[in-house]
């Protein structure tokens, strides 16, 4: 705490000086012809006597075409406002004392030659506005079909995984919107996969506060990086879409499409997708905690998850997936975005996975083969409304509900050993599961703001119900192998396992004005937060499942009470210089009772202080750094407390804890922004810092022989007992690195990228602690073509080395190297003819035995655009040219490391039928008869061309 203050002190010594300066500019700036405000134009000041024009200060006029520059000393400056379609209006200023209001000016429309249209690009393709990256979309060239997701990846900065998964300055994309709206609530594929990339003006990414947050207009440390798509003015009033169909070898099919229909402020959106070629424009959603990316662990799966997993699951899957969309502006006060999608996935795997865990005397080695299908519903609703009352109070509610539904059934053969011809175990294992459960959450949300600026006062309280049942069945044959004896086990059980909870919070925060620049939040968020999980074991008695087994059965109880209050300080001249600082205290009461078999209760409170700070400088108009520093705890799910042991793989058996505390969190995050617009290079460079104390982890004890390890409750010689437990030694560094710029020659923008990460990961096993330093080092390039619609390239390289030191009982190293090489080429004719190309080649080295692998993946297609307009398309595609797919995940923890190897799409042939609707209205015309520009739409004959909006 001490060094932290003395930080602190330090920052606002440092800022106390750059604030110094207390010169304002402000102004209304209005069309001449109608008195309309004019939004978004550029306003720069320079000093007078400067003759190279060298930019001091720089804003935007907001949507009411108010602009104010702060910080100026007193001098004499000229004012250069601009905005396309108007004529430059150049004016001198002299800053004498704290305020210079010019009043209202008047813009003046530009003359121009109906006709002939003519549309020239100025805008510049990346520029950094106030703590948003924003990039022309204009200014980067794809094919005519392509998505938004297409388009973003030729942006400096932004990379798109194959598995759909969104990066953006180093951090993972959480929420798209567009227009500043949701869209199909807070799954961020969806608008990028279906939305047509030629109906983007611009994207713009930034650091997205929470709803509270955006209240009170200081952050809680609850941002997400986001990406707001901003549209062309003239779709406001049209249709636009895709519908497809199409059939191949091997019985595979892909069918479906999106429509838009947008009339003014009302906008609908239809989505579909029906496919069983792996195929997934959605994130799917798993409120039950019952998918996973890859490995086949069993057991110390923790509570329940409320997340998107991007992209598709492991092995071959069956999709039908069908949403709308739908915003709305009603009475010009109220605000209402609304979603519902469903989503049906038919999944079939075969795995094998390796796995190394940590030992003495010596490590235990495991080969897991598994066979096994899914079937998984997910029904998604969503709204948001936002009422302004009036210019002083807001209400925002926005509604949640999701349900799912999932049933499996997998055969697995599972060997344990220590080496080669020291086998300890085996088992057959069939299991059949079914799951279901929902989750509904509310947030409702109002502030008042006083007459003084920056008063301002808010409340908030939400609800979350969430509920997940299921049973399992286990029919099981082990082999356990002890001094040459063979000793057969049998198992048949049916577990039912059902959980609910709810949560009821609340939040008012008091925003005051200090000073001409200062500002103080009081705020105070009381939680009670309730969960109840009961399992129940019964064994098979020959005819069904009927034979109650209370020593594998468990009722538990769990409620977690928290009171947080804080005060927090914001000191901000202008949006560009910033610094924030404070504190919260929280007391939280952890309550956990058993009531079944046997009652107990453990009771545990916690009291923290949470420091927060927060300083972003913008030192020029190209470069700017924020410093983020966040203390925060975690506590563990009801699973992870229910201390009923499952014994449905008695090789690898898992329980709870009720003991389990929360974890204490530090994070320190740093970003450096450096963008020139006039050059088109980029820089994006960010580190992240975390520490965690009582970090909650997996303790593992392998059996050296048949130990009792609760009443009735036998763990065999060789098998596995997984429980959480808190661990001290959590570290963390990542670090990430981008420097982008064009080469004009080839009329390619390159990409370079570099990364480090740092993990130190607390083990625990027989009893002895295990620390695992993961240290991964990453670079990788991108060329990106920007020559024309009619060729589009990217070629990319990355490369990831990974090296783990493993200190438990012995030392060891594994090391482990991944490459990725990967171009697409799209090749466009003006007849409509094309072809296109996708190769990526992998290379894995260091893994366990059978699974290093090279291999290239080639999908290619050819076909013809046809019918007015070139609307229709019929494409010949082949997937996986070369037959040499495969698809292999490392995971690495600090109690074992884990080799996986699932189920691939082989190769198929498919022919497809492609028809486009591109509906953007009808060009006005002048009155000489000649086509102009409408609503900032090129007129027809245009297209190619990069218009400027």
């Amino acid at each position: 705490m001490p060094k932290i203050s003395t930080l602190l002190l330090f920052l606002i010594s440092c800022t106390t000086g750059t604030f110094a300066q207390s010169g304002v500019i402000k102004g209304l700036l209005l069309d001449a012809a109608n008195r309309a405000p004019v939004r978004s134009a550029s306003v720069i000041i320079y000093l007078a006597k400067d003759s190279t024009k060298k930019e001091i200060k720089s804003t935007l006029t907001d949507a009411a075409g108010n602009f104010e520059i702060s910080g100026l000393a007193n001098n004499s400056f000229l004012i250069e406002v601009s905005s396309i379609g108007y004529q430059q209006l150049i004016r001198p200023v002299k800053v004498t004392g704290s305020l210079k209001n010019l009043g209202v000016l008047l813009f003046t429309k530009q003359r121009k030659d109906l006709s002939v249209v003519t549309i020239i690009s100025t805008a510049p393709p990346v520029a950094q506005k106030g703590d948003t990256t924003q990039y022309s979309a204009s200014q980067y060239k794809v094919n005519p079909d392509a998505t938004t997701e297409d388009l973003i990846k030729k942006m400096p900065g932004i990379t798109v995984d194959k598995d759909g998964t969104v990066t953006a300055h180093g951090e993972q994309v959480k929420k798209v919107t567009i227009d500043g709206k949701d869209f199909f609530g807070d799954d961020a594929s969806a608008a990028l996969k279906n939305l047509p990339s030629e109906v983007v003006d611009k994207i713009q990414v930034f650091d997205r506060l929470s709803d509270q947050a955006q209240l009170t207009g200081f952050d809680d440390g609850n941002s997400v990086k986001a990406i707001n798509v901003v549209t062309k003015s003239g779709i406001k009033n049209g249709q636009f879409g895709r519908l497809y169909g199409g059939y191949g070898t091997d019985d595979r099919y892909a069918a479906g499409g999106n429509m838009s229909f947008f009339n003014d402020n009302r906008r609908i959106s239809v989505v579909g997708n029906f496919n069983n070629i792996n195929q997934q424009n959605f994130g799917s959603q798993d409120l039950l905690g019952v998918t996973t990316s890859g490995g086949g662990r069993s057991g110390g799966r923790g509570g329940n998850t409320d997340n998107f997993s991007v992209g598709q699951s492991p092995g071959i899957s069956k999709t039908n997936a069908f949403g709308i969309n739908y915003s709305n502006i009603l009475a010009k006060k109220l605000t209402i975005t609304g979603s519902y999608f469903f989503n049906n996935s038919h999944n079939t795997n075969e795995s094998i996975v390796n796995t190394e865990t940590f030992s003495n005397p010596k490590n235990l080695f495991s080969t897991q083969n598994t066979h096994a299908i899914t079937n998984n519903n997910n029904h998604r609703i969503n709204m948001r409304l936002e009422y302004k009352i009036d210019s002083s109070n807001s209400l925002f509610i926005i509604p949640n509900i999701n349900f799912q539904n999932y049933s499996s059934g997998a055969v697995t053969n599972l060997q344990n050993f220590y080496g080669a011809n020291d086998s300890l175990n085996s088992s057959i294992n069939k299991n059949n599961a079914t799951r279901q459960g929902y989750n509904i959450r509310n947030n409702i949300m109002f502030r008042h703001s006083f007459a003084k600026k920056g008063r301002t006062l808010s409340f908030g309280l939400n609800m979350n119900y969430a509920k997940n049942d299921g049973n399992s069945i286990t029919d099981a044959r082990y082999q356990f192998y002890n001094n040459g004896f063979i000793t057969d086990s049998l198992q048949q059980q049916l577990y039912e396992t059902n959980t609910n909870g709810h949560t009821i919070g609340g939040n008012i925060a008091y925003t005051e004005p200090i000073g001409k620049n200062g500002q103080l939040k009081i705020d105070y968020t009381p939680s009670v937060q309730k969960n109840n999980a009961d399992q129940q074991t019964f064994s098979f008695d020959g005819q069904k499942y009927s034979n109650f087994d209370s020593s594998l059965s468990n009722r538990f109880y769990n409620t977690i009470t928290t009171n947080n209050a804080g005060i927090n300080y914001r000191l901000s001249k202008s949006k560009d210089e910033q610094l924030s600082f404070g504190a919260n205290f929280q007391n939280a009461q952890l309550e956990s009772q058993r009531v079944f078999p046997i009652v107990s209760s453990v009771n545990q409170f916690f009291s923290n202080i949470l420091p927060n700070a927060m300083w972003r400088k913008k030192f020029s108009a190209s470069s700017n750094i924020r410093l983020f520093y966040r203390a925060s705890t975690n506590f563990p799910s009801v699973n992870q407390l229910q201390d009923v042991v499952n014994l449905s793989n008695p090789l690898r058996v898992s329980a709870g804890n009720p003991d389990l505390k929360q974890s204490y969190t530090h994070l320190l995050s740093a970003r450096y922004t450096f963008i020139n617009s006039k050059t088109s290079r980029s820089l994006f460079a960010n580190v992240f810092l975390q520490t965690a104390g009582d970090y909650i982890s997996n303790a593992i004890y392998i059996a050296q022989q048949d130990t009792v390890i609760q009443q009735g409750i036998k763990l065999r010689k060789g098998s596995q007992l997984i429980k959480p437990v808190n661990l001290n030694g959590y570290k963390s560094l990542r670090t990430f690195l981008t420097y982008s710029m064009p080469v004009k020659p080839l009329k390619t923008v390159i990409n370079l990228n570099a990364g480090f990460t740092y993990a130190r990961l607390p083990g625990l096993i027989n009893y002895h602690s295990t620390i695992t330093n993961n240290y991964v080092y990453n670079t990788g390039l991108v060329l990106a073509s920007n020559i024309s619609e009619y060729v589009d390239f990217n070629i990319s390289y990355n490369a990831s080395f990974n090296n783990a030191s493993i200190l438990s009982f012995t030392s060891s190293t594994n090391n482990y190297v991944n490459q990725t090489a990967g171009l697409q080429l799209n090749l466009l004719d003006k007849k409509g003819w094309f072809i296109k190309n996708d190769i990526t080649g992998q290379s894995y080295t260091g893994l366990s035995a059978g699974l290093n692998q090279h291999f290239w993946l080639w999908n290619a297609a050819i076909g013809k655009k046809f019918l007015k307009k070139q609307a229709g398309e019929l494409k010949l595609s082949v997937f996986d040219l070369l037959k040499q797919n495969q698809s292999i995940v490392r995971t690495v923890t600090g109690a074992y490391i884990e080799d996986a190897q699932s189920q691939v799409l082989q190769q198929y042939f498919m022919l497809t039928f492609t028809y486009s609707l591109r509906n953007f209205g009808v060009a006005a015309k002048s009155s000489n008869g000649d086509l102009r520009e409408r609503d900032g739409m090129s007129a027809p004959g245009m297209r190619g061309r990069n218009p400027s909006f």
